[in-house]
């Protein structure tokens, strides 16, 4: 019909838009964004927040430990959120590795809850915020806290990688951080990064004291400050080449969880933070491109999926119908063929330019995980992970954003903080 391939154009020529605005600022400057070498080494109050994270809080402690930066520049303060399990005395046998290893225990509030009880307690310059699920690689300390020599930087991102990606999901997912890691990039250039992840964040404690701390009744804090920063017109930075490893979820339904609430604290704190979107006032990239497509993306991509279905049915119904003509006698249907329509359509269906458009649409795409992967230095092989990305994750990204808008505008359930380990 039409109105299906005109919204397809419409996605064509967005996604292409998109992917061109992203390359070029890229490349015009990637040069000018090399993670600066650090004058000096301040100290660091590294804050790691958990809540039944019993298999992976060992693990996250080791990196912790084997930091390539100054034992005398940082101190370890761990805040167990309530757990149910044995991570705070996992935790707990640390405490002796460092002078400045710190282990304390407290009811559960909720990430931004663990967080703020650690700013209590730290001392640093630099406050580092890493979820317990999460492992830091030995040069990574040193690679981002350069950025601070520019005053007007704030805060400082990672590059987030994927922890040993086994399952169909994970490597789905895989594929999807390392473009994060280039988009991310992408947005530092453009000064335009609207989330900080939880997973090895830097800011200055100063931010802290004169505009509060984490919000505790959001429930996407990393996005909340993001937002924040930016509507001060503070900088945030991104080293892309500070990689920390997080584990996945494993199963779709704790993939739904995760991302049901990452979507409905990214809209939340877009309601929250509105003046953000505003072209007139804020004439900058933030505001005329980046947040609007992220919004523009969510809605094409929705219709994207309720045309493939609709599409489908059609032709559905359009067999069935042929096979009761026939009285479901497939032989005669198929002796029958017009092999000369045959050759028409397949010549009609590659020369249609959005046909074109999606093949071209893919390649951007590819470029962008390619890229993402370069800047990583990610040296796994990730044909499974470009496999399922280009296959579902168009199915996966609309199915997220549905699962959000009904699991909380329609069923008003309550979205709650949990453990990131499913």
């Amino acid at each position: 019909m039409l109105w299906t391939h005109v919204v397809l154009y419409i996605i064509a020529y967005f996604g292409l838009f998109t992917a061109s605005f992203f390359l070029l600022t890229y490349f015009g400057g990637r040069k000018k964004e090399r993670d600066p070498e650090p004058k000096r080494f301040p100290f660091v109050s590294i804050i790691i927040n958990m809540w039944n994270e019993e298999k992976a809080i060992a693990r996250t402690m080791r990196s912790i430990l084997n930091l390539d930066y100054p034992k005398n520049k940082y101190e370890i303060i761990v805040v167990d959120d309530g757990s149910t399990d044995r991570t705070y005395e996992i935790a707990k046998s640390y405490s002796g590795s460092l002078p400045h290893v710190r282990v304390f225990k407290k009811e559960n509030g909720g990430a931004a809850s663990a967080k703020n009880y650690g700013l209590k307690k730290a001392r640093g310059e630099i406050i580092a915020t890493l979820d317990a699920d999460s492992f830091v690689s030995k040069d990574a300390l040193k690679k981002m806290v350069g950025y601070f020599e520019d005053k007007d930087v704030w805060s400082v991102t990672a590059a987030l990688n994927v922890y040993k990606p086994k399952r169909f999901l994970q490597h789905l997912q895989w594929a999807e951080y390392i473009m994060s890691i280039f988009l991310r990039k992408v947005f530092s250039i453009a000064d335009a990064i609207h989330v900080i992840p939880g997973p090895f964040s830097l800011f200055r404690k100063e931010f802290f004291k004169k505009h509060g701390d984490f919000d505790e009744g959001n429930i996407t804090e990393d996005t909340e400050i993001a937002m924040r920063i930016q509507s001060l017109e503070y900088k945030i930075k991104n080293s892309v080449s500070a990689n920390i490893y997080t584990l996945l979820p494993s199963t779709l339904g704790g993939l739904m969880k995760q991302r049901i609430r990452w979507y409905y604290g990214f809209i939340h704190n877009s309601l929250q933070y509105k003046q953000l979107f505003n072209p007139i006032r804020r004439r900058d990239n933030l505001a005329v491109l980046i947040l609007p497509a992220a919004l523009i993306s969510v809605v094409l991509s929705i219709l994207a999926v309720f045309i493939f279905f609709y599409e489908n049915i059609i032709l559905l119904e359009d067999n069935v119908i042929r096979l009761m003509v026939t009285d479901f006698d497939i032989l005669p249907s198929l002796l029958s063929i017009d092999w000369g329509y045959i050759k028409e359509f397949i010549i009609s269906y590659v020369s249609n330019p959005l046909i074109a458009f999606i093949i071209i649409g893919m390649a951007c795409a590819a470029m962008l995980i390619i890229l993402g992967k370069k800047e990583s230095k990610e040296k796994r092989k990730m044909v499974w992970a470009f496999v399922s990305f280009f296959l579902t994750y168009w199915f996966f990204y609309a199915s997220w954003w549905i699962g959000t808008f009904i699991y909380r505008g329609v069923l008003r359930r309550k979205i709650k903080w949990g453990p990131r380990y499913y």
